[in-house]
C-alpha cells in the first residue's frame, strides 16, 4: 500500500510505500504527534529499534519500537500494538 507524506522541507509530498499499522496506546503528547488510541501508518523499521511512523503531523518521524514517547521526556509515553501487517516485518518486533 503507498500513501502520500508530507515533507516540510520541501513543502511537497511524496509517495511511500506502506508496512502496515500500528495502535498508539499510551499518554497522547504533542499536537502533532501520538494521540493514545489512534492507528497510524508504518513506513518502515529503521536499525531494529525505531519506526518510522507517519504522525499526527502527516510527516513521517521515527519513534522507539518499544516506548514511544517524547525526547524531552515531557510524557512517560506508551507502546504500540499492531493492527495490519502488509508485509510480515512488523510482526518479527511487535
Amino acid at each position: 500500500m503507498k500513501r502520500q507524506v508530507y515533507q516540510c522541507e520541501t513543502d511537497s509530498y511524496k509517495e511511500m510505500e506502506v508496512i502496515g499499522r500500528v495502535r498508539y496506546n499510551g499518554e497522547s503528547f504533542g499536537i502533532d504527534s501520538l494521540t493514545n488510541d489512534e492507528i497510524y501508518d508504518v513506513i518502515n523499521v529503521d536499525r531494529g529499534d525505531m519506526l518510522r511512523v507517519v504522525d499526527d503531523s502527516k510527516e513521517d518521524y521515527l519513534y522507539s519500537l518499544k516506548n514511544p514517547r517524547p525526547i524531552d521526556g515531557s510524557s512517560p509515553g506508551g507502546k504500540w500494538e499492531l493492527v495490519e501487517d502488509f508485509t510480515g516485518e512488523l510482526s518479527k518486533f511487535l
